[in-house]
């Protein structure tokens, strides 16, 4: 062979080699690529495991408890809330729900205008925007207080005011009473009244309350009670006692209150022991300037009642406390 043959195939050899070598040296790249790719998701993936573990671990240690709502002087808004941190490491509030008989609403996240953490054992007072008031207080509704880490506490600001209903007491089967107010089922009643509250004139008189017409507008309701508590001077109640029903089939679906409508010139009622006294309620909201009076269904329903009472005990030695009561009625209003 001649040299000029050999020194040709020795360089297409070496070509095919070079070939073979890169190939093998791209898969090799290739296949180096795609474990670092794994070997890095799975780290990944073992540090957000490990973290939310971490978090879990933590959020097992929160506990707080909502004990105080601050009201301004005519207790119409909530101006601040006390937390208590229980539990064994520091919470850091960012969020406030208040959730109605509607709706569920965002109030704010207060570690945006102050400090809001809060250590094992301590409490924080968590005030208003530049101190200004937080929501508008409604008894019914629940106040809900969320740490960084979605630990909560919630409670109904009614309950934190004036604590809880009193249990019954022992009473007379022959009569219906719970606490210390007795129903008078036989004087109740119902009257059309304007958007503003005040009684219409085409309807003169009150109605029995039992069974009312569909559509009838604006009404006011008007129940009958007795304070039968002795140990007592007397009890008020504010306006933001009230009157709810509950229809018991769909439609409609919603339950609607009235809301308490104190006597003339007065913000409050007085229930003395062992006089009879009527109770009128008109309002969508706890009376209060340019509140609209409240509406019956437009549809035929049956309807459970309660009835929510909150106020004051005055005490025969001068002292007060708190009064707060649901009843019951013991039968069904029908919208017919």
């Amino acid at each position: 062979m001649r040299e000029a043959d050999v020194k040709r195939r020795l360089m297409l050899d070496r070509r095919g080699v070079s070939t073979v070598v890169i190939a093998s040296i791209f898969f090799l790249i290739l296949t180096f690529s795609t474990l670092a790719l794994l070997l890095s998701g799975f780290f990944g993936y073992n540090v957000a495991i490990n973290e939310e573990m971490k978090i879990e671990q933590e959020r097992a240690q929160e506990k707080i408890m909502l004990t105080e709502l601050g009201l301004n002087k005519n207790a119409t808004y909530i101006m601040y809330v006390r937390v208590n941190n229980t539990g064994t490491i520091q919470v850091k509030i960012r969020a406030i729900y208040e959730t109605n008989i509607t709706q569920t609403v965002f109030l704010g996240d207060p570690s945006t205008y102050m400090d809001t953490y809060i250590d094992p054992n301590q409490d924080l007072v968590i005030w208003g925007l530049n101190y200004t008031y937080i929501t508008r207080f409604q008894p019914s509704a629940k106040l809900t207080l969320v740490t960084e880490r979605g630990t909560k506490t919630t409670d109904f600001e009614g309950l934190i005011i004036y604590g809880p209903s009193k249990p019954p007491q022992p009473y007379d089967t022959s009569r219906y009473y719970i606490g210390p107010l007795e129903l008078m089922f036989t004087a109740f009643y119902y009257r059309r009244i304007t958007q503003d509250g005040a009684f219409d004139p085409t309807d003169p008189k009150w109605h029995d309350g039992w069974s009312i017409p569909r559509s009838y507008g604006y009404i006011a309701w008007n129940i009958t009670v007795r304070n039968i508590d002795n140990k007592t001077q007397y009890i008020t109640i504010n306006r933001f006692s009230s009157f709810t029903i509950v229809p018991n089939e769909s439609p409609p679906s919603d339950e609607r209150t009235w809301y308490f409508e104190p006597p003339p010139s007065q913000a409050e009622q007085q229930l003395i022991p062992g006089r009879i006294e009527h109770i009128v309620y008109k309002w969508s909201v706890p009376k209060e300037p340019s509140v609209k009076a409240q509406q019956i269904y437009s549809v035929s329903c049956r309807c459970l009642v309660f009835l929510t009472f909150y106020g004051w005990f005055h005490w025969l030695n001068g002292t007060t406390t708190t009064y707060a009561q649901t009843i019951p009625f013991e039968a069904a209003i029908t919208v017919l």
